[in-house]
């Protein structure tokens, strides 16, 4: 066996950072005062050997972690209860997964732990900015028991909250929130997601099997067969969603297909992969990066046309994520198929390959490299399609972190949680 760093958080951050590298023209960015942020908050003994390898995982790839057992009282290996690191064993078969995991110190870790200034703030963040935002990305919630019972939702809705407190005059302080549920390991597909968080949630992010769990429908296949039953499965799931979030865009994978984008009772966005592998390398992962892609994706189009294009989902201000969303399911589609072809979950692909994918994505060898397919929907609910698809699926029980995204945000600090502890 050989011990390789995951997780969903870690996964997702992994991808995450490595796309800010290459595609935000971040060099630049830091000249101009704007950078794009990625810091990971998570729980690990950082003791033993497992957490070893994943603090090491995070600084050769740049990006921030914060070990969030160390936040009260911790013992002096690192976290309060001296459980272990959690670890998972993944184990692949022609291109299919099974997994034997171990939550570890995961399963005490509860989203009230978590390090509530920097949630609320940004520490790259620049005083002249009129526009701070921040994304928030929820990795793997069906395997955080902590992130039930009312404990992420009480969460979400204090940062909000602060960050609108902050906005005066021109400057705005807005939040966006994506999650991904993963696979339920109990089966029992509740823990409040549905009825207590997803109404806080933007962009739900899942695969189409797990779609099926949670809403109930009848779903076998992970690209919901074809044709006119794929038309039918989505639109009971556009349907079934609506009615219980009317303002959070679903992100529902297909495999091999690709995704598309469920919003208000409808499919809105398809994006098609261009690359489809008879015998990926390791699918573990591509879930997560394609997470990571469409995060990519949705910022970098945001920050690049600013708040009054893209406004806070369910505010007063006007704005549209449509063009956004399709960007993000090009980067997540590219980012999924890039991750099958080699071992391991979290180790990015370089820009080359990336490049290569998205170029190969914009058009097919019958149309002209100025028409736009992304916008069209076709009778089964996707857009037009090449002769070669991704092997694009969510990882199922994969230990779970928590990761979170932040573009140009508030520069104050200090804030409290709502036990009134600081942490600075």
């Amino acid at each position: 066996m050989t011990p390789i760093p995951g997780g969903s958080g870690i996964n997702t951050a992994t991808h995450l950072a490595a796309l800010v590298r290459d595609f935000s023209g971040a060099d630049e960015q830091e000249e101009d005062g704007e950078t794009m942020d990625v810091t990971l908050q998570t729980a690990v003994n950082e003791s033993d050997y497992f957490g070893t390898v994943i603090m090491a995982h995070a600084k050769e790839n740049r990006f921030e972690m914060i070990n969030c057992a160390k936040k009260k009282g911790a013992s002096q290996d690192g976290n309060e209860t001296g459980a272990s690191t959690g670890h998972c064993l993944v184990m692949i078969n022609e291109g299919e997964r099974s997994f034997v995991t171990h939550l570890g110190i995961m399963e005490s870790f509860k989203a009230s732990d978590t390090v509530l200034h920097e949630l609320v703030n940004c520490r790259s963040a620049n005083p002249s900015y009129v526009n701070h935002h921040h994304h928030i990305h929820i990795a793997g919630y069906y395997n955080m028991p902590g992130f039930s019972k009312g404990n992420l939702k009480r969460r979400l809705k204090l940062i909000r909250e602060r960050r609108r407190g902050h906005s005066h005059g021109c400057h705005l302080f807005t939040t966006t929130t994506s999650l991904v549920p993963q696979y339920d390991a109990t089966e029992k597909w509740d823990g409040g997601l549905i009825e207590e968080v997803l109404p806080l949630v933007d962009f739900l992010i899942l695969n189409a099997l797990e779609a099926g769990k949670i809403s109930g429908i009848d779903i076998d296949d992970k690209d919901c067969g074809g044709g006119i039953n794929r038309a039918i499965v989505l639109t009971q799931l556009a349907d079934f969603f609506f009615g219980k979030s009317p303002l959070t865009h679903v992100i529902v994978t297909l495999g091999s297909l690709g995704a598309v984008c469920l919003f208000q009772g409808e499919v809105v966005a398809s994006m098609s992969c261009t690359k489809r592998f008879q015998m990926p390398v390791d699918p573990t992962g591509a879930g997560d990066a394609f997470a990571a892609g469409f995060l990519f994706g949705i910022m970098d189009w945001r920050q690049k046309r600013g708040h009054g294009e893209c406004a806070e989902i369910g505010s007063l201000l006007q704005g549209s994520w449509t063009d956004a969303i399709i960007e993000g399911m090009r980067f997540g589609c590219s980012a999924g198929t890039a991750c099958v072809t080699r071992a391991g979950a979290s180790i990015p692909a370089p820009k080359e390959e990336i490049e290569d994918l998205l170029n190969a994505g914009n058009y097919s060898d019958e149309e002209s490299e100025d028409d736009d397919r992304s916008g069209e929907i076709d009778d089964d609910g996707l857009g037009p399609q090449e002769e070669s698809y991704d092997e694009d699926e969510d990882s199922d029980y994969s230990d779970s972190d928590r990761s979170y995204y932040s573009e140009s945000d508030d520069y104050s600090s200090g804030d409290e949680d709502e036990k009134k502890e600081d942490f600075i």
